[in-house]
C-alpha cells in the first residue's frame, strides 16, 4: 500500500452528524447570461474581524470575492435543520466565461469544493433558452479495496444518490430490506478499507525497524489476520492499535502493541493523514438555484421561494459524479410584437393586391 493514499476511513453511516459544516450556496442566472453567486458560512470572530488565515469556507478567496459579515447572524432551514450563519462571499461571472468560481484550499478537495458549472442561453424566435449544469465529481481515491466488490455500480447510486431505477416495482417494505442489505455490504467495504489502511501504517513503522522477517511474514498473512477477525461484523471500525492487538493474537506474544506504546501517536497521526479526504464528509451544501423566466425541467423536486434546492455531500459523490440540471425559458416579448406587426403588414399587402 502506497503511504500517501487517501483513503475513506470513518463510520459514514454514524459520524459527523453533531460536527458538520452547514453552507448556504445561491446561485442566480440573470437574462443576460450573468451567474450571480453567493456562499453563506458560520465564521469565528478572527475571521470576521479580518483575518483571512481562519476562513470557514473550504476555497481560497481572492479579490474578486466580496466579504460580507451579517450584523449577527442569520438562520436557514439546512434539511429540516436550523442551521447559523454569520458571513456571506460573492461574485458574478458571464455564464460564456469559463465558469470557475472556486479554487479549493487542498487539491483533495476539489470534487465537493469545486464543481464544473456551465449555462448555455440559446435564442429562439419566440423564446430564450437557458440550461444551466453543475457537475460534482465523483471521489476516485476511495482506498485499495474497490466498492464494486461489495457493491454495484447501480446498488451504489440507489443507496447515496437515491437513484431508484431498477426498484421501480418494489414496495416500500421491498425498499427498506434492499437498502438494509446495501447499508451492511457498504459497512463490509468500510471496515476492510480501514483495515487495509491500518495495516498498511502498522507495516510502514515495521519496515523503519530491522526486522525484515517479521515484515516479511505480516505481509504474507495480512488476509488470513483479517480472516481470523473476530469482530468483523460487530466493529464499526478500525485502527493501527487494533491491528496490533491482533497481531500480537496471531503470532503471540506483545511485540506489537509494545511497538505502538512506543510509536503510537505517530502512527495515528499517519493513519489520519491518509484519511484526511474523509474531512470532505464533514461538509453539508444547500445548493439553491433561480432560473430567469419559466422553469421547464429540474433533476430535483424540492422548491423554496421560487428557487430549486438541491442537497450535495461527500456521500454523493462515492458513486460517481453528481449532476445538477436545470432549463428554463423567457419570453422574447419584442418578437411576439414584430411577428404580429409583419402579419399585420402581410395581410393588408395580400388585401391590397385583391382589390
Amino acid at each position: 500500500m502506497k503511504s500517501g493514499s487517501k483513503i475513506i476511513v470513518l463510520v459514514l453511516l454514524l459520524s459527523f452528524t453533531a460536527c458538520t459544516s452547514h453552507f448556504r450556496m445561491t446561485t442566480r442566472v440573470h437574462r443576460d447570461g450573468t451567474v450571480e453567486r453567493s456562499v453563506y458560512a458560520f465564521a469565528d470572530s478572527a475571521f470576521r474581524a479580518g483575518d483571512r488565515s481562519t476562513t470557514p469556507f473550504l476555497f481560497l478567496l481572492d479579490a474578486n470575492w466580496q466579504v460580507t459579515c451579517l450584523d449577527s447572524f442569520e438562520l436557514f432551514d439546512s434539511f429540516g435543520e436550523k442551521q447559523k450563519v454569520n458571513v456571506k462571499v460573492s461574485r458574478s461571472l458571464k455564464g460564456a466565461e469559463d465558469m470557475l468560481f472556486f479554487t479549493p484550499k487542498e487539491e483533495w478537495m476539489r470534487s465537493l469544493v469545486a464543481p464544473q458549472e456551465k449555462l448555455e442561453k440559446h435564442f429562439r424566435w419566440f423564446y430564450t433558452y437557458y440550461t444551466y449544469s453543475c457537475s460534482f465529481g465523483e471521489i476516485t481515491e476511495k482506498g485499495p479495496v474497490s466498492m464494486d466488490k461489495y457493491l454495484t455500480k447501480q446498488e451504489q447510486r440507489l443507496l447515496f444518490q437515491g437513484d431508484l431505477n431498477g426498484c421501480v416495482d418494489m414496495n416500500g417494505i421491498e425498499l427498506s430490506e434492499k437498502l438494509n442489505q446495501l447499508t451492511t455490504q457498504f459497512q463490509q467495504w468500510l471496515y476492510q478499507t480501514q483495515f487495509e489502511l491500518a495495516y498498511g501504517v502498522v507495516e510502514q513503522f515495521l519496515d523503519a525497524l530491522p526486522d525484515t522477517v517479521r515484515l516479511s511474514q505480516i505481509r504474507r498473512d495480512k488476509m488470513t489476520v483479517f480472516a481470523h477477525d473476530k469482530t468483523l461484523k460487530d466493529k464499526p471500525d478500525c485502527s493501527p492499535e487494533y491491528i496490533c492487538k491482533l497481531l500480537d493474537e496471531q503470532y503471540g506474544g506483545d511485540f506489537f502493541t509494545e511497538m505502538y506504546k512506543a510509536r503510537g501517536e505517530a502512527m495515528d497521526k499517519e493513519f489520519e493523514k491518509r484519511g484526511r479526504i474523509v474531512e470532505l464528509f464533514a461538509n453539508q451544501i444547500k445548493f439553491e438555484l433561480a432560473m430567469p423566466g419559466k422553469l421547464i425541467a429540474a433533476n430535483t423536486q424540492l422548491t423554496e421561494d421560487n428557487q430549486l434546492i438541491w442537497k450535495v455531500d461527500g456521500y454523493r459523490l462515492l458513486p460517481g459524479e453528481y449532476v445538477l440540471k436545470a432549463e428554463s425559458r423567457t419570453a422574447n416579448v419584442w418578437t411576439f410584437w414584430l411577428t404580429g406587426v409583419l402579419l399585420l403588414f402581410i395581410g393588408y399587402v395580400l388585401i391590397k393586391k385583391r382589390k
